[in-house]
């Protein structure tokens, strides 16, 4: 393994060889669809529509959720020199100002992934209650702007100051138990349960990176930790430098990592003075894991390391591993880290809670059309605010259809849903955002956004009649 898991970050990250994918739920275009059956996903107090469903296990809700700021068109441009050819941003050919000027304040990435292992959900009289065995994983990535001026500079003299450089990664297992019940004929309220079992979590904070170019010399001082816990992982050092080299091995490990988490949420029908309106507000997501075994690594704050920068790289994209594989060491030379201990006390790191608030209208002429408006905050690492305007059609029992506007603190998207419940069956489909172009081999030219979310669930007794 090469060196160093933040640098093999970065430089992923930094060549867009990949997409780095946040924490993804149920998909939000579905928040007003009562046929839609993991709406208690999004609001504890929404009830599935058949007495019994039940989930296909790995098939009943997969949804992949990933977002950029930046592109492959951010990193390659046209040569200069050599018309007609791409190159990368080190090249002499392709100016500072015009890269940076490209850029934006930071280079940010979002992805998640949100799978359903098993569910069954029963209801009763004005309640329903649902078991569900979930995986879940979400990464989160800072990469400040001055970073990439930085490694531009090349040996233009100077000084750099680099801060707030984060990555965050964690999987988890989540096993849940929800109720929702109607009290009177106006109010609904739900409650989830949570138990959390943590598989593997890693957060690389780099506070500062102190830079200075004199004539031919790099100096560099960084102010940094990296924190991990990965059951079984076997940490390697440096034996000349004895700084963090990567991950050695796996030995067979049962993870010790344990958390909970609870959702809230309610729902409030306004017929008695408004017919069709319906107002709604849940948190979920509010809690945390106890990670085990947590492993630290730390710079050396007071220490200038020498550095020969970042130079000599086929600039012309011919042999992309070899140019990544030199960035990689170059960024192991930057930024060396040490091994300042392991603790057998759990560290516990908060999850990024969701706060959802809806109103929903259906026409008092046509109620199988309604109208919706959700907001949505998220915290975490990179905080998200989201309005997400719908317009819901539910022209028969079995076949629903939502489509819908965003405006977000990534940009504005459209997305739609589509749900078809027929009989014991339920399928469903939905992006809730969708903005990018993409190269021939797939990979974005410009900032990214999409969440797709795909599913099939069993429905059994019919429909409930609360």
């Amino acid at each position: 393994m090469k060196k160093h898991i933040v640098k093999k970050s970065v430089l992923a990250v930094s060549m867009l060889a990949m997409v780095i994918a946040a924490s993804a739920q149920s998909a939000s275009s579905a928040y007003f669809l009562e046929g839609f059956n993991q709406r208690y996903q999004l609001n504890p107090a929404f009830a599935p529509e058949p007495k019994v469903f039940m989930a296909i296990p790995a098939l009943s809700n997969i949804q992949v959720d990933a977002q950029s700021t930046v592109g492959l068109a951010n990193f390659l441009f046209e040569s200069k020199s050599k018309p007609g050819m791409l190159t990368t941003f080190m090249s002499p050919d392709i100016d500072s100002k015009e890269f940076l000027d490209a850029m934006p304040r930071g280079a940010q990435f979002n992805v998640g992934l949100n799978m359903d292992i098993f569910a069954l959900g029963i209801g009763g009289e004005n309640s329903f209650t649902t078991f569900n065995v979930k995986m879940r994983n979400s990464e989160q990535i800072v990469l400040p702007k001055e970073l990439f001026g930085f490694m531009k500079a090349s040996l233009a003299e100077g000084d750099y100051l680099i801060k707030n450089l984060n990555i965050n990664t964690k999987t988890y297992m989540e096993v849940s138990l929800t109720h929702s019940h109607k009290i009177g004929d106006n109010l609904t309220v739900g409650l989830g349960l949570k138990l959390l079992e943590g598989v593997a979590y890693a957060d690389v904070t780099i506070n500062e990176i102190d830079a200075r170019i004199h004539e031919d010399e790099w100096q560099v001082k960084s102010n940094g930790t990296i924190k991990a816990s990965v059951p079984g992982a076997e940490y390697k050092l440096d034996p000349e430098t004895q700084t963090f080299d990567g991950i050695e091995g796996f030995k067979f490990n049962m993870p010790g990592s344990h958390g909970f988490a609870v959702d809230l949420g309610a729902e409030y029908d306004f017929k008695d003075i408004v017919d069709g309106l319906k107002v709604s507000a849940a948190i979920t997501d509010l809690g945390f894991i106890g990670w085990a075994n947590m492993n630290t690594f730390a710079t050396n704050n007071n220490e200038y390391v020498e550095f020969d920068g970042f130079n000599n790289y086929d600039v012309n994209g011919d042999n992309n591993e070899e140019t990544m594989d030199q960035i990689n060491d170059d960024f192991n030379d930057m930024v060396q880290l040490y091994q300042t201990g392991t603790t057998d006390k759990k560290e516990r790191v908060a999850l990024s809670a969701n706060f959802r608030l809806g109103a929903e209208y259906a026409l008092p002429f046509a109620d199988w059309v309604s109208f919706g408006e959700l907001i949505t905050y998220r915290t975490g690492l990179w905080s998200y605010t989201e309005s997400r305007t719908s317009v819901c059609l539910s022209p028969c029992g079995w076949f629903d259809l939502s489509g819908n506007v965003s405006f977000s603190t990534l940009g504005s998207s459209m997305g739609f849903l589509m749900n078809l419940h027929p009989g014991g069956i339920n399928f469903f489909l939905a992006i809730d955002h969708l903005k990018a172009e993409f190269n021939p081999q797939f990979v974005p030219l410009h900032d990214f956004g999409l969440n797709f979310s795909v599913g099939f669930n069993l429905a059994f007794g019919g429909k409930r009649n609360d």
